[in-house]
């Protein structure tokens, strides 16, 4: 299996590329490098499309030997493709194990207008996604993953668990009780996820954060914003009416650390 890494060509260094690559190795995956360039009607001349065909390919091969000069025991492939990029990355999504997609967002970004292809493909995508921004270097640590109670949230639980795992980091899990809702009630589910931590990941050291004050976006929000990583649901207790639950879209649009949106 490959993770696939879709390039927008925005910078000389991929931050994502290099996130998705040290991952791919760690668990002994491959890298797929896919560029998306629009189709022939998108050029005004001929000349414009290829231009824009031989960046593709310098683009695709300047990183694939920057990243295999960095991770020689990886096995990478590139890709150069015409469509939308959104759509086309999601199309091929199913055949990956991941995508990883960058983002022009960061912490204190708002808005509609930032991080929209990223946003649409982590919406559409049949695999899990991970988007990573493009982060001032840091210290972070961490792993933070939500839980509502919910299978989708499980399923997340599990990932946020093998990725501390992973990493030798420690996991910090996070339930938000609403207004009305019984304490009690948010106690149960986060009592249920740290003893499955616990069972099944037994190395993990684990955090708990019962937030009663912010709503769930806010609150992973607040919890990830010196994490190296945060694991959500595409869907929470939205069911399958939605794409993409409310939580995790609010989250998306104000990344705060590289963020794997799980399917289950």
């Amino acid at each position: 299996m490959q993770i696939l890494v879709a390039l927008d060509g925005s910078r000389a260094r991929s931050p994502v590329a290099d996130w998705a690559a040290a991952r791919a190795e760690s668990l002994d995956l491959g890298l797929a490098l896919v560029h998306v360039i629009p189709d022939r009607w998108a050029y005004p001349r001929e000349s414009d499309r290829q231009l824009a065909l031989r960046r593709a390919e310098d683009l695709l091969t300047e990183e694939a030997e920057r990243l295999a000069a960095a991770f020689p025991f990886l096995a990478i492939t590139t890709h150069r493709l015409s469509g939308e990029p959104a759509t086309t990355i999601a199309s091929m999504s199913s055949a990956y194990s991941m995508v990883a997609v960058g983002t022009d967002r960061g912490p204190g970004t708002e808005g509609q207008g930032y991080g929209s292809v990223s946003f649409q493909v982590a919406v559409t995508s049949k695999c899990d996604v991970a988007v990573v921004p493009d982060l001032a270097r840091q210290e972070r640590s961490g792993v933070v993953v939500g839980v509502d109670g919910s299978p989708e949230s499980v399923d997340a639980l599990d990932q946020g668990a093998r990725e501390a795992q992973r990493l030798d980091d420690e996991l910090t899990i996070v339930h938000v009780t609403g207004p009305g809702v019984d304490p009690a009630e948010g106690r149960n589910v986060l009592d249920a996820a740290v003893r499955r931590v616990k069972n099944e990941f037994p190395s993990v050291v684990v955090k708990e954060v019962l937030d009663t004050s912010r709503g769930p976006g806010e609150a992973l929000i607040t919890a990830a914003a010196e994490a190296q990583l945060l694991v959500m649901g595409c869907k929470g207790r939205g069911g399958l009416s939605v794409l993409v639950g409310s939580v995790a879209q609010h989250v998306l649009l104000q990344v705060q650390c590289p963020t794997i949106l799980t399917r289950s």
